[in-house]
């Protein structure tokens, strides 16, 4: 109960602090506010890549990740974005979520300054979330945003160790809230079940959405191609005194209907993949 009002009186204080807001919202499932008005370009495209991760726009967030890779990294930099653990942390999810060139990021990393959080963004970015030297708040978060089906019962028991030490944990705001975070989504796992088996159940559900949407893609395109031959043999199964009085207009008529069908044929197929997954038993906002 102290926790739970210790996390309520800190989350609450953020009211001034829309940096801190906006990484809580990017690791939950909070609406990201507007960003504020005056702020620095390095932070523009903070906010705005938190913005493409969340709505799931690779180019959104692809775009913050090109301008801010222009700029030079030398070794030991002092440049306050290399430093800036809110930043590094946004821009690690979104290269490995969207399969960005890890090149630069990587370069960015290895001149920071070597700490606990450095080293676990070097081994977030290789797959390594099983160093003992990662920060286990950091990794937890990580996973559940990017890859549940990583998250086994010896991960939570290995965070939950670790993040009992409160001193490591507290030692700043990004830390903190990462913290919090990552004690939400132990306490979310470590409900009165099989947690190794939980996270093949949500390794099996991240395949079938993907063969669904697979199928669903199949289905919509050999419809076209087959309203497509259709449309074709009819026009030349048509008598020739017909065919001669098919005219311009006539064609341009013939191509607005294959656009209207190209609408409403997307409708379709969204439909038709809300009804295979009702159908495995999946709930309405699922």
């Amino acid at each position: 109960m102290v926790f739970i009002e210790e996390k309520h009186s800190y989350l609450s204080s953020f009211t001034d602090q829309p940096k801190q807001k906006a990484l809580f919202a990017l690791v939950s499932d909070e609406d990201l506010a507007a960003q504020p008005n005056e702020i620095s370009e390095t932070d523009a495209i903070y906010y705005s890549s938190i913005q493409g991760i969340k709505k799931n726009a690779k180019a959104d967030f692809n775009k913050q990740y090109i301008k801010i890779s222009k700029r030079k990294v030398s070794e030991n930099s002092a440049a306050p974005f290399v430093h800036d653990d809110f930043l590094i942390f946004t821009l690690v999810i979104g290269v490995l979520k969207f399969d960005c060139n890890k090149d630069w990021l990587f370069g960015v990393i290895r001149n920071r300054a070597k700490s606990k959080t450095t080293t676990t963004f070097e081994n977030l970015m290789t797959g390594n979330y099983q160093s003992k030297a990662n920060n286990q708040s950091m990794i937890l978060v990580f996973l559940f945003l990017l890859d549940k089906s990583k998250i086994t019962n010896d991960q939570l028991n290995e965070a939950y160790s670790a993040m009992s030490d409160t001193k490591e944990s507290f030692n700043n705001d990004f830390i903190r809230i990462l913290y919090y975070r990552a004690f939400d989504i132990i306490i979310k796992f470590k409900l009165p079940r099989d947690t190794d088996e939980v996270s093949r159940l949500i390794e099996f559900e991240t395949r079938f959405k993907r063969r669904i949407n697979i199928f669903t893609y199949l289905v919509y395109n050999t419809l076209l191609l087959i309203l497509l031959i259709g449309a074709f043999k009819l026009l030349h199964s048509l008598p020739e005194n017909i065919k001669s009085k098919i005219n311009e207009v006539g064609l341009i008529i013939g191509i607005g209907g294959v656009g209207l069908l190209g609408n409403i044929i997307p409708k379709l197929k969204a439909m038709f993949q809300k009804f295979i997954f009702r159908a495995f038993g999946y709930k309405k906002e699922y």
